[in-house]
């Protein structure tokens, strides 16, 4: 399902190359990490909340809405250039390897479906399986961070090559593409999020 952390890959490989796709899936990693942790000792049931659930949808909504607007304020002053070996260099709004793994646990934690799909289908798979050890659980995690790793390196890949014909017009547009994709997530999570928290106060 394309989403935020599809959206951050392409923008940020493009902008730096593969290395990028790499640190924001970790960051992923390791958020998912803690929050299989977390589904171990309980924490399906708080998610499954309609008030947990609404909040993350409010907060999560508008974290997006402001990155997309963010994405397409710059749009015009990104611009892909040349660097000293000919070899295609885009230059824009790049971030280090720290903000990269903070980014790729970010956007999945703000994306209400992110916590939707774990309190449902992760924990469903956890219980079919019903790991009793450490590694059973670790072969769960590893399992499952492999196909992550393994189509987010496709599409880093994809962009990297693509560096090879993309024009500023292309990049721009696809950066206007990613921009729309965000706000119109974050503002469909908004909605959601706060329709379930009014639900429930007309409920209580």
């Amino acid at each position: 399902m394309p989403g935020p952390l599809l959206v951050a890959v392409i923008e940020q490989t493009t902008l730096q190359g593969f290395h990028a796709a790499i640190l924001l899936v970790t960051g992923h990693a390791m958020l998912e990490l803690i929050l299989v942790a977390l589904l171990v000792l309980g924490l399906r049931a708080v998610l499954e909340r309609p008030a947990v659930r609404g909040a993350i949808g409010v907060v999560g909504g508008a974290a997006l809405v402001w990155m997309g607007q963010d994405m397409l304020r710059s749009v015009g002053e990104i611009s892909l250039t040349l660097n000293g070996s000919g070899a295609g260099a885009p230059a824009g709004r790049a971030y280090g390897w720290p903000m990269l793994l903070f980014m790729g646990a970010a956007v999945c934690a703000a994306n209400p479906y992110f916590t939707g799909w774990w309190a449902t289908v992760g924990a469903g798979q956890l219980a079919h399986m019903a790991p009793r050890t450490p590694g059973e659980y670790m072969a769960f995690y590893l399992g499952h961070e492999s196909a992550d790793f393994a189509w987010y390196a496709v599409v880093g890949l994809i962009i990297v090559t693509g560096r090879r014909w993309l024009t500023d017009g292309m990049y721009r547009g696809l950066i206007l593409v990613c921009a729309v994709l965000i706000l119109a997530l974050g503002l469909g999570f908004f909605y959601k999020g706060w329709v379930s928290i009014v639900r429930r106060g007309k409920a209580a």
